[in-house]
């Protein structure tokens, strides 16, 4: 899991969420499947660029192995009103997104990696994922989304390698094929898979040449941000007017 910045919400969102998000709190829970808007091109695009592609929890690259899946961070089950919030939207690979399901506990809610300070709750230990020693609210965003199954282990090792095999390589090389191979290892390690495996492989053999500020790396996004803590309390519904999903 790494640090995520949300970007500016697609314009089809800004127009329509009030109107969504109306109808999908009206509607009876039955028939809500029937007002689910989220899943609108522009908004799963944009969710793909914010995420570069990848799983917004265990951080593997999604197109490869699987559908991505239009994740609630807060599950729309307990918060149907920020179903269509874009705060509340990223992108998940279907084993996290269906492990993590419908889990909410308001005093141990999962990582947002959106909003956390994940450093003080993930540590990264070669392939493993672990949480800070008595942080329970990390033991069970881990344990939940599975971030030690197999898969993982498997492909953050073969990452491991792959990073290992081009630090060498850069360790025994000399100008200018030295700064060439540096800047080459910094942009796989801020765009790769599995960021913070590799950031703190890295850190750990005192590569001073990795920037450690992905942002840095991305497209200026426009301001205009919205937080859940915002959206924290649904706004009241008139039933009568919104029967029908538009």
């Amino acid at each position: 899991m790494r640090k995520l910045e949300k970007g500016p919400a697609p314009e089809v969102l800004r127009t329509n969420e009030a109107t969504w998000t109306q109808a999908y709190v009206a509607a009876p829970k039955e028939e809500r499947r029937k007002c689910e808007k989220w899943r609108h091109s522009a908004i799963k695009d944009a969710l793909h660029e914010e995420t570069d592609f990848k799983c917004a929890y265990c951080e593997a690259k999604i197109i490869d192995v699987s559908f991505p899946h239009v994740e609630h961070i807060l599950p729309k089950a307990t918060f149907p009103h920020l179903a269509h919030s874009w705060s509340n939207l990223t992108t998940a690979c279907g084993v996290c997104n269906n492990g993590k399901g419908d889990y909410y506990e308001e005093n141990a809610p999962i990582l947002n990696p959106y909003t956390d300070e994940l450093p003080t709750f993930i540590q990264h230990r070669g392939p493993f994922v672990d949480w800070t020693a008595g942080n329970v609210r990390a033991e069970i965003s881990v344990r939940t989304l599975d971030l030690n199954r197999p898969p993982l282990l498997m492909s953050r090792t073969e990452r491991i390698n792959n990073v290992r095999e081009l630090y060498d390589k850069w360790h025994g090389s000399i100008e200018p094929l030295r700064s060439i191979l540096a800047a080459a290892i910094r942009i796989d390690a801020l765009k790769g898979e599995f960021q913070q495996t590799v950031i703190t492989y890295l850190r750990d053999r005192n590569f001073s040449n990795l920037i450690i500020n992905q942002n840095r790396h991305r497209s200026p996004r426009k301001s205009g941000r919205t937080t859940l803590a915002s959206k924290a309390c649904p706004t009241t519904v008139d039933r009568e007017s919104a029967k029908g999903c538009p």
